[in-house]
């Protein structure tokens, strides 16, 4: 009888601190800008530091507050057919200074070139957020469009 009372208890109380599921909710962020030069470039070959700082609009709007601001570093030299590996350490503001995505990771770029080479297209992971996107969690798929300007659309994963 004991027995079954303890497991009766336990029961109860599993039951009482077991917080209900909650559905996360997978969001689209579209970003556009146009062509994109560094404003400093500090050294050459492995450790050169690529600085960028450059208003976007998001899903279709330009507004004040919103920009890119980041840094590609240049890790390795001579990979995969010549081409660097460069390493980005990338923040997207939107509109509030709090409300911001991260973005990390490496792609492989043409030595000569500040960027991506016009139609390369390359996948990055979204490693955090702020404010609106606190929590986040995803991709971004960024696009070089050459002088029309870069893609970035954010495939997130964001907490309720």
């Amino acid at each position: 009888m004991r027995i079954a009372k303890l497991i009766a208890v336990l029961f109860a109380f599993t039951a009482l601190t077991t917080a209900p599921a909650h559905a996360d909710t997978t969001e689209v962020v579209r970003v556009y800008h146009q062509a994109a030069t560094p404003i400093s470039t500090t050294g050459s070959g492995v450790g050169a530091v690529r600085t960028f700082f450059i208003p976007i609009a998001v899903d279709g709007k330009a507004a004040d507050g919103q920009y890119l601001t980041g840094t590609l570093t240049t890790f390795a030299e001579n990979v995969s057919g010549g081409l660097e590996v460069r390493g980005s350490n990338l923040t997207f503001v939107f509109g509030e200074e709090a409300n911001q995505l991260v973005v990390g990771g490496i792609s492989l770029y043409p030595p000569a070139g500040a960027t991506l080479a016009p139609g390369q297209r390359t996948v990055r992971p979204v490693i955090g957020g702020s404010g609106e996107y606190f929590g986040a969690r995803g991709q971004v798929v960024s696009v070089n469009m050459g002088s029309a300007g870069w893609t970035h659309t954010f495939r997130i994963v964001l907490p309720e």
